[in-house]
């Protein structure tokens, strides 16, 4: 669904809103016991929860506990009229409409996601990607392909045949290359022999990580399937890194469309070059001139951090930052290159966040998704009944697999039986799965009918599982309880205020107005000057647009003279100041219309200000007074109303309790 960005700057900035506490709905099943600090006749707020809610937004307890008695009461007052709000939003049913509902679910997905893991599993994977993120391996393969879905028998026989392949190797000398090039699956094997080169972590799909990086040095795994096939993984070196390199070159092609004709052209060509860099020519300025790489050519040779060719990591490797190989050939022709920096390994717990992301993005999420959905089965007294997902099996037929199988009426006795059940709270029956089916997400149609079934019954109880699992977070869970109140309560209080404030404020034109007339003390402004505004990182630049400006240049003619190679070289936009604001000499405030100032420097830029028009101290016209107004308007709309929810929605406050607050 689309959601506005205004909506989520505000949901995000629920904290400093006071929108993390409890809604009024669940005032008293927050779950925090103690005394009660207000009672409003729809609900109470116990003084543990308005404690929670003040340390979140105030540094944390600690910090919270050393704040005074006046804090505390500037922050209640806000909370109280926050709490009215709420109450206002559900009595107008806010919460009841199909729109908040659809959003408000949208977010409750988004916001369960990081607590459906099993923690400990994604903690260790994470340690595991940070420690093999310092070695590099050297391996070859030999691929036997496979599909995902193969059958049994079909799986048996390639596993076989592996096998035999590594039997040869270990047992019976045979070359690990020669083989893979005679008998691998890789379309590549027959020109690399199976060479990958070196690598590192998240380079490969997982398994075939695993087993690169579990295989000894000169020893070849035994079989690893992946969703490729299977394979084998010859390791051949492991080498200590200090991080990633990222690299660039220069090639010269051979080709009619290239300048070298042929490899000995190509040869020539790429050692005078050479010889320019040994000269102390620039290496990206010959890489633009020469390489016949466009696409790095036009970056100055940069191939990024990525892995290479086999043979161009294998001198990546051997490179510190800033040095260059000599020429070398590879099937694409004749190279130079260079590493022009490394990044260091960081500190894990630098690398923390960034390896738990990618590790939620890779194949290493499906196991700790497995650990969760045993450790569900495992807490909630998982119970299966095989035989009637058996009598089910015999029932399909060959359209099942293919999505598009229809239930028999006749067996209304059997699609009621249960499959599995959790607690004494939940039973999925042989409906369910029907149900589940007939959404359209079980399509293999390579699996047997009975296979398909199972593969049907996977995936559902997967999809079941984790949606028990997510129903039972708030209660399981304090954080996320809070979180989802926090969003519940933000999408409200934003649905409510639009309604109440920002959009009255904006759409009651002669409201607004009124206001302006009747506050105009409000709008008075010091001598204030309306401008065309140049401004430049470089200062060079607008001494450049000061002299087209005297020679009569428009803005499109200098956008053209000054931003041909890049549109921000000058911006140009029309601005207007008052005086005093820091950076403008007053004098400038003095100067006729058409006075352009000199170039003028910030702390981040320089400008140039021609001044287009003036505007006398004393009363700003409504027409530019008007944003301020709409502003000032929203202020004094939420003030009256606020007033009538506080008729409303009368409080009592425990001034015991709020006396006793961080004790």
């Amino acid at each position: 669904m689309k959601v506005s960005v205004s909506k989520l700057w505000l949901i995000g900035m629920i904290p400093l809103w006071l929108l993390s506490c409890t809604g009024s709905k669940q005032a008293t099943q927050s779950g925090e016991s103690g005394p009660i600090l207000l009672s409003f006749a729809e609900g109470k707020v116990s003084q543990a929860e308005f404690e929670r809610v003040y340390a979140k937004n105030n540094g944390g307890r600690e910090a919270a506990a050393g704040h005074t008695e006046a804090q505390y009461r500037e922050y209640l007052d806000l909370y109280i009229n926050f709490k009215r709000k709420v109450f206002e939003a559900e009595a107008m049913g806010l919460d009841t409409t199909p729109a908040f509902q659809q959003e408000f679910e949208s977010y409750r997905k988004q916001l369960a996601q990081p607590y459906l893991s099993a923690k400990e599993v994604e903690d260790s994977l994470v340690q595991e990607a940070y420690d093999r993120s310092h070695f590099m391996i050297r391996a070859s393969h030999l691929l036997l392909t496979l599909a995902e879905d193969a059958a049994p028998a079909d799986t048996q026989k390639v596993y076989a045949q592996i096998m035999a392949y590594r039997d040869s190797v270990l047992n019976h000398g045979v070359d690990f290359h020669e083989l893979a090039a005679r008998h691998s699956q890789d379309p590549s094997a027959r020109e690399n022999q199976g060479e990958l080169g070196y690598f590192t972590v998240f380079d490969m799909v997982y398994p075939f990580e695993v087993a690169a990086y579990t295989t000894p040095v000169g020893q070849v795994s035994m079989p690893v399937r992946t969703q490729f096939g299977y394979h084998l993984v010859y390791v051949q070196d492991r080498l200590e890194t200090a991080g990633k390199k990222r690299a660039a070159h220069i090639i010269v092609r051979v080709g009619p469309s290239y300048s070298a004709k042929t490899p000995e052209q190509a040869e020539t060509q790429i050692r005078e070059i050479y010889q320019k860099l040994q000269a102390g020519e620039d290496f990206g300025t010959l890489a633009r001139q020469y390489s016949d790489d466009p696409g790095s050519a036009a970056k100055g040779g940069d191939l990024g951090s990525g892995r290479l060719l086999p043979v161009m990591e294998n001198y990546k490797l051997q490179l510190e930052a800033g040095a260059y190989t000599e020429p070398f050939e590879t099937p694409y022709g004749w190279h130079i290159l260079k590493v022009t920096e490394v990044d260091s390994i960081p500190p894990f717990e630098e690398a923390q966040a960034n390896l738990k992301q990618r590790i939620q993005r890779d194949a290493r999420a499906q196991i700790s998704r497995t650990a969760l959905l045993d450790r569900i089965r495992t807490e909630n007294d998982y119970q299966e009944f095989p035989d009637n997902l058996a009598a089910f099996r015999e029932t399909v037929d060959e359209t099942f697999p293919r999505g598009v199988w229809q239930p028999d009426s006749n067996q209304a006795e059997l699609y009621a039986r249960p499959l599995f059940t959790l607690r004494d709270d939940y039973t999925a029956t042989v409906q369910d799965l029907i149900d589940y089916y007939r959404k359209g997400r079980v399509r293999r149609p390579r699996l047997s009918p009975a296979r398909a079934v199972d593969f049907a019954f996977d995936s559902f109880v997967e999809a079941e599982l984790l949606a028990y699992e997510e129903a039972r977070l708030p209660e399981k869970n304090p954080d996320f309880r809070y979180l989802l109140q926090e969003y519940r309560d933000g999408i409200l209080l934003f649905t409510l205020m639009e309604q109440k404030v920002w959009k009255k404020a904006v759409e009651d034109t002669v409201g607004l107005r009124a206001y302006y007339e009747t506050h105009q003390d409000e709008f008075h402004a010091d001598a204030r000057i309306e401008v065309q505004e140049y401004r430049s990182t470089d200062a060079n630049i607008l001494g450049q647009v000061a002299d087209l400006l005297k020679d009569g240049f428009t803005d499109a003619q200098i956008d053209s003279a000054i931003n041909r190679g890049s549109a921000l070289l000058v911006r140009m936009f029309t601005q207007t100041y008052e005086k005093g604001e820091e950076g403008l000499p007053a004098s400038l405030f003095e100067a006729p219309i058409g006075h352009m100032s000199e170039v003028l420097s910030a702390d981040s830029f320089s400008r140039l200000l021609v001044i287009k028009d003036k505007y006398p101290a004393g009363i700003k016209p409504f027409a530019q007074a008007k944003s301020e107004a709409i502003t000032r308007y929203q202020d004094y709309l939420e003030a009256e109303w606020l007033k009538e929810l506080a008729e409303k929605y009368p409080v009592e406050i425990n001034e015991k309790a709020f006396a006793n607050l961080f004790q």
